[in-house]
Order: C-alpha cells, then sequence, then structure tokens
C-alpha cells in the first residue's frame, strides 16, 4: 500500500495543496497492489488528505477484490494505532514501519512491488499532469489506468 501525488494546474475537485511540493494544488493517488504486481484497490484524494484517514476505504476495497490477505506492507504514513488495531480485528499481520522511526527497516525491497505499479500508473499522461478538473472524471481515468495495467500483465502471460 502506497500512494503518489501529482500535480493539478487548474485546480478542481480532488485537489488540495500538496505538503511535499511546496503547496501546489494536486491530488493524490493511493494504491493497493498483490504480491505479483497486479492493482487491487485504488482511491483519489486531494494531496492534503492523510494517507491514515483513507486507510479503511482502502482496506475495505482490497478485501472485496482478494479472498483472503495475509500480510499488509505499507508507508508509514498509514500507520496509527486505529489502523493497526482495524488491521489486527481482520486476521490481518500487519508490517508498517512506525511513523517517526528510522530507515533501513528492510521494507523497501517488499514495498518496491506497489512503487514498480505507481510508476506504470503515472506513465498515463491523463493521470500524471492532471488537466480535468471533475472527481469523476479523475476517479474513472484511475480505474481506467489499472484495468490498463491488468490487461497488459494479462496479455504478456
Amino acid at each position: 500500500m502506497d500512494s503518489v501525488s501529482v500535480r493539478a494546474k487548474r485546480g478542481g475537485e480532488l485537489t488540495g495543496p500538496n505538503p511535499t511540493d511546496r503547496g501546489k494544488p494536486g491530488p493524490k493517488y493511493h494504491m493497493v497492489v498483490s504480491t505479483d504486481g497486479l492493482p487491487v484497490a485504488a482511491v483519489a484524494s486531494a494531496a492534503n488528505v492523510p494517507d491514515t484517514k483513507l486507510f479503511p476505504e482502502l482496506l475495505r476495497l482490497a478485501q472485496v477484490a482478494c479472498a483472503a490477505i495475509g500480510n499488509l506492507y505499507a508507508d508509514a504514513g498509514y500507520d496509527s494505532r486505529d489502523n493497526r488495531w482495524r488491521r489486527l480485528r481482520k486476521g490481518i499481520r500487519p508490517t508498517i514501519r512506525k511513523g517517526g522511526s528510522g530507515h533501513g527497516s528492510g521494507l523497501g525491497v517488499v514495498r518496491s512491488v506497489v512503487e514498480r505499479v505507481i510508476e506504470r500508473l503515472i506513465r498515463y499522461r491523463c493521470l500524471d499532469r492532471r488537466q480535468d478538473r471533475s472527481s469523476i472524471i479523475i476517479r474513472s481515468l484511475l480505474v481506467a489506468a489499472c484495468i490498463f495495467i491488468l490487461a497488459g500483465e494479462i496479455t504478456d502471460v
């Protein structure tokens, strides 16, 4: 589970000041990816929405798509007491770097899968430098990009 922020030159819905890009407006795409690199769930939000707030929705979508989730590897941005409790209650082993802890936890090797999928997602120009203002269009483009990634994986096999 990871997220990426992009710019939105014209503003619009699902746009907020990006705290990592000097306050420039943009959305953030949150992804859940399986261990073999297939997108399982995707959600769009404003860039200034904390990752911990979208964790319950991402977890719900991932559980709808997957029969069982054994381990969950995520960025430290998704770490919170409520989210840890939510994972344990659903029987998912949490493997998330604690917020504020140093780097070198070893999760980068595992999380590189989701980062590669996010890189493929951003290759679609309609999602990289967003021009659309409507949240319906943004969400539709995000789902379409995930479908294209899945279709590409199916045809490569």
